[in-house]
């Protein structure tokens, strides 16, 4: 029986990974909250400069949709850096 639990567990555990991946607009929005930081207008008190900021600065970010979660990078003239991991409804972004 003890053998059994896990294998059990484990389906489970993907079904719910796959059903609650982030979508790809909030997996942006937290790559460049995590690359830009304190940069980053106020999205409530300038409005009109954080939608300019995102549009100019979201096209550096990748979303790789794996089945189970999804892979964030962010691309540099020269480099590419893994940002995160999107899973479970939450964006895991390396600090």
């Amino acid at each position: 029986m003890k053998r059994i639990v896990p294998w059990l567990l484990l389906p489970v555990i993907l079904i719910v990974a796959y059903v609650t991946k982030p979508d790809d607009k909030t997996c942006i929005i937290a790559a460049v909250d995590a690359v830009w930081g304190y940069r980053v207008p106020n999205k409530y008190d300038k409005p009109d400069f954080y939608e300019q900021f995102m549009n100019i600065t979201s096209k550096q970010v990748y979303v790789d949709d794996w089945i189970f979660l999804k892979r964030i990078r962010y691309r540099f003239p020269k480099r590419e850096y893994n940002i995160g991991i999107g899973a479970f409804h939450h964006v895991f972004v390396n600090d």
